[in-house]
């Protein structure tokens, strides 16, 4: 098995004006950063071959967003990714997915201890993820402890 990246990506700044957490939009400021984060780190992004989502709004609209910039195809949202679910969830569907050199768009406080979990093997220390920024972590495996953080970005 050859080692590839998996690219873990908050959704971009969200609003609080929606009747639901799930329904949250992107706001204009976090659209605008997320086209200056992929068009700076375009060479980083290149490697990229599917991105996945959770399916709350503001994760599909940041995978919509950045696939359109990318041309990649964009896989059915998975609730696995969603905030309140745990890590096992989350690395279970990634077992499932196409997820070498995958892009995954999804929220704190999973994706923070997703980060960790992948690369320090537990979620003590999560990984801080502000909206917008990307984590790359090379690996041969979904699983903890296996992978190894190359960068971590900032809008």
């Amino acid at each position: 098995m050859s080692t590839s990246r998996i690219f873990l990506m908050r959704h971009g700044e969200a609003g609080f004006d929606a009747a639901s957490d799930i329904e949250r939009s992107l706001t204009a400021r976090g659209l605008a950063s997320l086209d200056r984060l992929v068009e700076r780190e375009a060479q980083r992004f290149s490697p990229v071959s599917a991105i996945l989502s959770s399916p709350y709004r503001r994760a599909l609209q940041t995978a919509e967003r950045v696939q359109k910039r990318l041309g990649v195809p964009l896989l059915e949202p998975d609730a696995a990714f969603t905030p309140d679910r745990s890590v096992a969830d989350a690395l279970e569907a990634l077992e499932r997915a196409p997820w070498q050199n995958l892009l995954l768009v999804s929220h704190q406080p999973l994706l923070g201890n997703l980060v960790a979990t992948l690369v320090h093997g537990d979620a003590r220390y999560p990984e801080p993820m502000m909206p917008g920024s990307l984590a790359i972590v090379e690996l041969d495996w979904p699983a903890a402890g296996l992978g190894r953080l190359l960068a971590r970005l900032d809008p």
